[in-house]
């Protein structure tokens, strides 16, 4: 029995089976789901599992190895056995989950065993409620023992699932918000203890922490992690509504994908922005998978908003709902997998809210704190400008300031690589300051020495933004608030002629600045298609800091003049004009073998795996970068100023 340390949750399970993820006021909406023709591509996958034979998956069922198809096929089965009400298929699928609980190896994946062991609970979770009149008391016990042994077995944040942060680690993913929560829900009338645990420490800690977290409608870690992270807190919030018909999450939550809108490129690709695990996988897998297609599909379903709908069906992709391997590697095939989605799911979720009519979205929207971010999208044309209020450590980056610029391609771009997290090339340089369009500001006596990084013994100095508690992880909602503040929006513009933010950001330069203040302003209208100023007016602590303004694109650039460069990409070109400092140095820092450096020192690609073999991103056509523009002002004075201009153009 799990003793709580959380007070009692104000929702409960009904004493009614189904109940987990489902209820029988359901099972019309999701028989009708089967006849629309939106939904036809789905429900001939669902068919197609309902009809496999579990002869022919028989070998993870004696080896104990986690297998994907076994656990969507075994609940594609029970929902049909369900909404059928088939005692005798019923009864030989508690069979099958019994086999598959009892006989998963922990040990058979060691990287990925969480999500692997939490995605089979969850699967056991789904028979042992949906069949549940079928079950005896000894198969009902026998569950309960083998889902608690793996849970035990494999969870990061521990069972009882007490570790980690909801804010920046892996508590912020399946674990809890999907996988205990389904356990707990369809074992509440046998172990009241297992809800009253993981539902209570969802309402002390997760739900106040995502009102702030959410509050922008914006994920701190980026559209990768953020896009799969807000997923889980999606499947959460799901979970909770079918149950009881009470949302516990706030519409903030709901809407994160209005940012993830403005971070979708024509393309299909995201504008890269914190850790983004799909870079690394190729430019063509990449926008195959159209990566924003999942988590706009469960907001279509708590919002029923067509925005979110439509991108769904319009960029489908069959890998999303039946995975083609065992179980996707998160380094090398990305994240959606796992049953995040799957056709049964699909079946379920699909109209959990009644749709609603299109409604438009404003060309440039101004996302708030935590985010302090301003984003842009008008067909070809996108921005991004970050302040940054509050900082979320893991796959956030020291990008307080940073600026991005897609005209037909990538301009001004970010930079580097994210194989894999706490790499070389991670901690050096893919997560640093001067691996964006960012400014450094250095202490000559500290270029070529280490600072506190992940308990990295060789993390490089790099004059950028100050590194907070090492970078570890942060442990809860007032730490954040307390400790981990960083630029503050002074004042933010968004109409049809001007789009501009203006942030302080001493505080992530409190180590060299005494104030620092930039302003970022986008004229759509003006130039050929559009011009982006920044502006930046900083006192450092002495005149003899190095303050230096980066620029990095994909393509080396072409100088134009001594104070004027042109940088292209795609049916795009930026042509960038420096027009303060008065007395500076502009130079190039690219190309093979410099193209991630710092001091003459390049942190390249990795060249292993995580697991230590050849790493297989290595070759694919992506988006590292070639290099970046540095500025460098020349003058012996503690306060300078940077005006950059530059140009959106045609080729």
């Amino acid at each position: 029995m799990l003793t709580s340390p959380y007070a009692p949750p104000r929702i409960a399970p009904p004493a009614e089976h189904p109940r987990v993820l489902l209820r029988r006021k359901d099972f019309d909406r999701i028989r009708t789901n089967m006849t629309l023709p939106e939904c036809e591509r789905e429900t001939a996958l669902w068919h197609k599992l309902c009809a496999m034979d579990f002869a022919d998956l028989e070998t993870p069922l004696v080896t104990g190895a986690y297998h994907s198809l076994v656990c969507i096929t075994l609940e594609a089965k029970a929902l049909k056995a369900l909404l059928d009400d088939d005692a005798e298929a019923g009864k030989m699928l508690i069979g099958v989950a019994l086999r598959l609980s009892g006989g998963f190896d922990p040990n058979s994946d060691k990287l990925m065993r969480a999500r692997f062991g939490g995605h089979i609970v969850h699967t056991c979770s789904l028979c042992y409620d949906w069949l549940y009149h079928w079950m005896t008391e000894e198969q009902k016990w026998q569950m309960i023992e083998n889902c608690e042994a793996i849970l035990s077995a494999t969870l990061e944040m521990g069972y009882p699932p007490v570790k980690q942060s909801p804010i920046g680690s892996h508590a912020a993913e399946a674990q809890l918000m999907r996988d205990c929560m389904s356990f707990a829900i369809a074992v509440y009338d046998e172990r009241p203890d297992v809800y009253n645990f993981c539902a209570g420490r969802i309402f002390d800690e997760y739900v106040p922490t995502y009102e702030l977290f959410y509050k922008a409608r914006y994920h701190l870690q980026g559209p990768a992690y953020g896009g799969y992270r807000y997923c889980f807190a999606a499947w959460c919030q799901l979970l909770f509504e079918a149950m009881s018909g009470e949302k516990v999450f706030d519409e903030n939550l709901e809407n994160v994908c209005e940012s993830l809108f403005y971070l979708l490129r024509p393309d299909g690709e995201y504008m890269r922005i914190a850790d983004d695990f799909n870079e690394s996988k190729g430019k063509n897998s990449y926008t195959n998978r159209s990566p924003a297609t999942v988590p706009m599909f469960f907001a279509g379903a708590l919002t029923g908003k067509e925005v979110y709908r439509s991108h769904y069906f319009t960029h489908y992709h069959e890998k999303f709902l039946l995975p083609d391997k065992y179980g996707r590697d998160y380094y090398t095939d990305g994240s959606f997998s796992e049953g995040m989605l799957s056709p049964t799911v699909f079946l379920i979720c699909n109209r959990f809210t009644p749709p609603c009519p299109a409604e438009s979205m404003p060309k440039a929207r101004h996302f708030g704190t935590p985010a302090g971010i301003t984003l842009y999208k008008d067909g070809d044309t996108m921005l991004i400008l970050k302040i940054g209020e509050r900082f979320s450590t893991a796959h956030d980056h020291y990008d307080c300031g940073h600026f991005e610029i897609y005209y037909k391609g990538i301009l001004a771009s970010d930079s580097g690589y994210y194989d894999w997290f706490g790499c070389e090339h991670h901690y050096n340089y893919l997560n640093r300051t001067y691996a964006h369009n960012c400014i450094t500001v250095s202490d000559p006596a500290k270029i070529g020495t280490t600072i506190p990084f992940w308990g990295r013994p060789d993390a490089v100095y790099d004059g950028g933004q100050l590194i907070l508690n090492a970078s570890y992880e942060v442990p809860d909602l007032e730490t954040m608030e307390r400790d981990y503040c960083r630029g503050v929006v002074l004042s933010h513009r968004e109409s049809e002629d001007l789009v501009e933010v203006t942030g302080d950001l001493t505080v992530p330069y409190r180590e060299t600045c005494d104030s620092y203040v930039r302003s970022m302003r986008f004229e759509p209208k003006a130039g050929e298609h559009g011009v982006f100023t920044v502006r930046d007016e900083l006192t450092a602590k002495s005149e003899d800091y190095i303050k230096q303004f980066h620029l990095h694109c994909q393509t080396e650039p072409v100088m134009l003049g001594e104070r004027q460069f042109v940088i292209e990409n795609g049916g795009g070109r930026l042509i960038c004009t420096v027009l303060e400092p008065a007395d500076c140095t502009i130079e190039r820092i690219g190309g093979e073998g410099i193209e991630f450096s710092l001091n003459g020192v390049n942190h390249p690609r990795n060249e292993k795996s995580l697991h230590n073999t050849e790493n297989p991103n290595r070759n694919h056509e992506d988006e590292g970068g070639w290099g970046r523009i540095t500025i460098t002002a020349n003058a012996k004075t503690k306060t300078d100023r940077f005006l950059v201009r530059m140009e959106l153009c045609d080729r």
